[in-house]
Order: structure tokens, then C-alpha cells, then sequence
């Protein structure tokens, strides 16, 4: 398989790109449903399960700049015979997905007032850093003040709108398997090649 993308396959850089972030992505949704049924999440034995949710979190987000770069110096392999308003609604899907890889992760970040623990460094909560103390001296921000509005857009959009950006992806793909057989699936496989 080769590294770099062809007109016919995804390489495999692209497919390590995505396979990475669809299983940090929805590894880090089991992560926080699992708090949401089975914990207390008042309670302090909590944190190190968040934290797990965290590393996922920032794994996609990290992850969204150079896949993005590495999609636009690579060649796209060419799309299955479709109509114009089909290709479209395709390409928007894609970038709506991008969108999502950036607001999560963004959004769980500078809403949440504890580190990110690696185990070998930890990444400061928003709260700690420099900008975010710009931002409150220059314009009177609070925590108090920031941290809700954020957390709630990344809950609302966790909650409504990625599940269904993410179904929608994945309907999508199993109709070009299944209905189409176009390819459109195979070729983003791991360890499948045209050639």
C-alpha cells in the first residue's frame, strides 16, 4: 500500500489519519457515557476516568491540522460517478466532520478547569494559561463567566449534533458498500489496496 494518496485509494497516511481519529473519537464518547451511567461524577475517582476522555479529546484535536494539511497536499482520490448536488452534499460532510474534529476537542479544552495528565507531561487546564489570562484582564473575563457558555456548546453538540454527523458518515459509507459497491468504502480500509 502506498503512503501517499492515488486517484484510485486513499495511502496509508490518510487512512492512519483517519482510523486514528474515528477510534480516539468514539473511545472518548465511551470514556464520558460510562461516567454519565456508572459514576458519580461529583465524586474525586471520577477525574482520572475524564482525564482518559481528555488525552482521546486532545489526540483528535492535535491530530485535525496536520490531516487536514496532509489532505491538501495529497492528491484526493476521484469521487464514485455521482450528481452535482450528490458530490456536494459529500464534500460538505467531509468538511462538516472536520468542523466537529476542531470544536470538540476545542470546546473540552478551554472549558475544563483541570490538566490534561499524559503520564509523561500535562498539558495546563485553559484556566492556567496565558491567553486565558489576557483574555480576563483585558476584557474582565471570569472562569466564572467563560467556562459555561463553553461547556455548553460542547455538551449541546456532543449531545445532538455529532451523533448525528457521525451516523451520517458512516450511512453514507455502507450505502456506497452495500447499494452502490463503489469502492468508496474499501478503499479507506487498513491494509487494502487497489493495487
Amino acid at each position: 500500500m502506498p503512503w501517499t494518496n492515488t486517484k484510485l485509494e486513499f495511502g496509508a497516511v490518510a487512512k492512519i489519519f483517519h482510523w486514528t481519529s474515528a477510534a480516539a473519537f468514539i473511545a472518548a464518547y465511551a470514556v464520558v457515557y460510562y461516567v454519565i451511567w456508572f459514576m458519580d461524577d461529583t465524586a474525586p475517582e471520577v477525574l482520572p476516568v475524564l482525564n482518559i476522555h481528555w488525552v482521546l479529546d486532545m489526540i483528535v484535536g492535535l491530530s485535525v491540522l496536520p490531516r487536514l494539511l496532509w489532505r491538501l497536499v495529497n492528491v484526493q482520490p476521484d469521487q464514485p460517478h455521482a450528481s452535482h448536488a450528490e458530490a456536494w452534499l459529500a464534500e460538505s460532510a467531509h468538511w462538516g466532520l472536520y468542523g466537529l474534529l476542531i470544536l470538540m476537542p476545542l470546546t473540552g479544552y478551554i472549558g475544563t478547569d483541570a490538566p490534561t495528565d499524559f503520564g509523561l507531561f500535562a498539558l495546563p487546564s485553559f484556566r492556567e494559561t496565558a491567553l486565558f489570562g489576557w483574555m480576563e484582564s483585558q476584557w474582565g473575563i471570569t472562569w466564572e463567566g467563560f467556562e459555561p457558555p463553553v461547556d455548553a456548546v460542547h455538551h449541546f453538540v456532543g449531545k445532538w449534533i455529532a451523533w448525528v454527523v457521525v451516523a451520517l458518515h458512516v450511512a453514507a459509507a455502507l450505502f456506497h458498500h452495500v447499494v452502490r459497491r463503489d469502492g468508496v468504502l474499501t478503499r479507506m480500509l487498513p491494509g487494502r489496496s487497489v493495487a
